[in-house]
């Protein structure tokens, strides 16, 4: 009880997200309906369509099964090792303000490059793209600066976890599952995630 109190934040994204899975399938095993993502799912054409309210609700969407727990089991610890090294207040703010601007930015990016027929096919840009990792990557961003600055606040082993496995991870993502979507949310995230911790 103790831990969620301190991690109020965490606790209730995390609930929520396996909670809309049990309701839209994912956390029973079953895969996301194709009507689920194209409501509350987003990308550069839905913003552009006026549907803003995708930015949030694709926070809480999995695929599938393997996508909800993996979310659970790796972000459960980072989101709680940033609220507990920043703050709740700090955490919150730079997890949803770099969900908004970074989807904003590559949404305006994908559509220009969509406009003028630039890019790895049309079909990738109308697609759909869901789950918590941009806000995610821009928190990591900022605890990772902040680690720096105050290393003996966590164990050597969390550092060291966290500035070899994230970059790894991002490689290893755009090289076995590249998504054009994701992936360039993911980099830009993580980078103003640096420099908002630069910032602090």
């Amino acid at each position: 009880m103790s831990w969620i109190v301190k991690h109020p934040f965490t606790t209730t994204l995390f609930l929520a997200i396996f909670v809309v899975g049990v309701f839209t399938g994912p956390a029973l095993g079953r895969e996301i309906s194709p009507s689920v993502l194209k409501t509350w799912g987003t990308g550069p054409q839905k913003i552009f369509e006026g549907k803003w309210w995708t930015i949030f609700t694709m926070v809480f969407l999995c695929n599938d099964a393997f996508m909800l727990y993996g979310v659970i089991l790796a972000g459960v610890p980072i989101m709680a090792m940033a609220e507990s090294r920043l703050g709740v207040g700090v955490t919150v703010a730079v997890y949803w303000g770099v969900q908004v601007v970074v989807w904003l930015l590559i949404a305006a990016i994908f559509r220009v490059l969509m406009v003028r027929g630039i890019g790895p096919g049309p079909e990738v840009y109308p697609m759909t793209d869901i789950g918590l990792s941009v806000g995610l990557f821009g928190v990591v961003g900022v605890l990772l600066i902040a680690l720096n600055r105050s290393p003996e606040t966590v164990r050597a082993w969390q550092t060291i976890a966290l500035e070899a496995g994230v970059p790894l991870y991002l490689v290893l993502k755009w090289v076995l599952m590249p998504e054009w979507l994701a992936d360039t949310g993911h980099w830009i995230a993580l980078s103003l995630g640096f420099l908002i911790g630069l910032l602090l």
